[in-house]
């Protein structure tokens, strides 16, 4: 396991923190899709959609410090996914059923999946 300094443990945490906050936030704007009463589902997506540049760039960061961890280094590049996957909502923000389909069924599990990955990954470094 990589020695890291409290500075890189704080990042990590935080890191995963906001991972956390963001599939909370999909969770949120999928279920506004059905339930009339979730009425700042557009409001979370512009949020998510500014966190995602936000977690490239921590990622970028990551795969820096852990240029020598093979396993940490794929599960990075498959953000990868992520951002094609919300490049599908580029001009379709305005069409709910595209912008619907393309989070419930594409963008959302593409996150999830991949936050599930790196957030195992990073444990070892989040609880020390």
């Amino acid at each position: 396991m990589l020695k890291i300094t409290e500075d890189q443990h704080v990042l990590i945490k935080e890191y995963t923190e906001v991972l956390n906050t963001v599939e909370e936030a999909f969770e949120y704007i999928v279920d506004s899709f059905t339930n009339l009463e979730k009425t700042e589902g557009n409001v979370l997506l512009a949020d998510v959609f500014q966190a995602l540049p936000q977690i490239l760039t921590v990622n970028e960061q990551l795969s820096i410090l852990f240029q020598d961890y093979p396993s940490i280094q794929k599960v990075l590049q498959v953000f990868d996914v992520v951002m094609e996957k919300a490049e599908l909502l580029d001009g379709n923000f305005d069409n709910a059923q595209v912008k619907q389909t393309v989070i419930r069924e594409q963008l959302y599990p593409a996150f999830a999946a991949w936050s599930v990955m790196i957030q195992q990954e990073l444990k070892p470094y989040v609880v020390l």
